[in-house]
């Protein structure tokens, strides 16, 4: 029996909807009509395919640093068209145009959910970027170690 790589597994859990799941870096995934990616590290965020999707996602905390393994819901109206787990500080996005509800949380910190809507003019327009910041956690309260 030939080892299916995991990747692919996740790719094919995401592409039908099935529950989040913990996308890969840098590989887009899609998901009812939505082209969805996690990136943002090292070298692999100055890819300039990068560049192409007309939506950018940013995740940081108060004192403008990067923040990763945030849980990542995308909405059009009630239909949950993405939903996944992120362990970078940038998310795309390559939607048909129209109007969204983006939610993202950091597991483990009830405190933590954020929301904000965005439009799109459709999958060639120009990037806009939506900016997500993450309050620090108070000294009080203890961060869960995946």
């Amino acid at each position: 029996m030939r080892p299916i790589p995991l990747a692919a597994v996740a790719a094919t859990l995401f592409s039908v909807g099935i529950g989040a799941v913990r996308a890969a870096q840098d590989t887009p995934m899609m998901s009812n009509g939505v082209e969805a990616v996690c990136t943002g590290v090292g070298s692999a965020k100055d890819n300039p395919k990068w560049d192409g999707y007309p939506v950018k996602v940013v995740f940081s905390n108060g004192a403008q640093e990067f923040v990763a393994g945030e849980h990542v819901i995308l909405k059009r109206g009630d239909q949950t068209l993405v939903e996944m787990d992120c362990d970078a500080p940038w998310m795309l996005f390559r939607a048909p145009a129209g109007k969204y509800t983006l939610t993202a949380s950091l597991p483990g910190r009830a405190d933590s959910e954020h929301s904000a809507t965005f439009t799109t003019d459709g999958p060639d327009a120009g990037q806009k970027r939506l900016d997500i910041s993450f309050t620090a956690p108070r000294k009080d309260q203890t961060q869960i170690a995946e």
